[in-house]
């Protein structure tokens, strides 16, 4: 490398030096960008958009060393997340969704539901083209079981509410 060639390059890095940090909230994340929360970090392996006519939810596959989480972050008027953990469960269709659903011996009790057009990036249960119907159920102690389904399949989670400033997030690669 010449002269002319170290001095073009010391010339570039500088360029990049005062170069803004990428900041997100569990709002923005990315696939590839890690949220830790708990003293758990966790990858975003994909992202799911929910829209409903004007309102909108994300929906967060993530990776991390206790297995694999879903968060749920939607905007109303503060930023409500949910932390869930799949339950290896299965019913055989969305009529077996009662009111009231019991597991463990807790109650869960169903307070909304819905039905969404998704985009998916990364890897997702979902796929784009179809519907998604969803019931989330709560407990006395503030836990939380949301079903999920689309063409056939029905997801079962099960977690619990977090704070959105519990959480710390490190941008991937753009």
């Amino acid at each position: 490398m010449g002269m002319f060639d170290r001095i073009k390059a010391i010339w570039r890095a500088n360029q990049n030096e005062g170069a803004a940090v990428v900041q997100r909230d569990l709002l923005s994340m990315r696939v590839g960008d890690i949220l830790t929360y708990d003293l758990e970090d966790y990858q975003v392996e994909g992202v799911t958009i929910y829209r409903n006519g004007a309102l909108v939810k994300k929906g967060y596959l993530l990776r991390g060393a206790v297995g694999v989480r879903y968060l749920t972050v939607e905007q109303k008027e503060s930023v409500r997340a949910y932390l869930f953990e799949t339950l290896n469960a299965r019913l055989e269709n969305p009529d077996e969704i009662n009111y009231e659903m019991i597991y463990e011996d807790t109650s869960y009790f169903e307070t909304v539901r819905g039905e969404a057009s998704v985009n998916v990036q990364g890897k997702s249960p979902f796929n784009t083209y179809d519907m998604v119907y969803w019931w989330l159920h709560l407990a006395d102690d503030g836990r939380a079981m949301l079903f999920e389904w689309q063409t056939g399949e029905i997801v079962i989670r099960l977690g619990h509410p977090i704070k959105p400033n519990e959480c710390t997030i490190l941008a991937g690669p753009e």
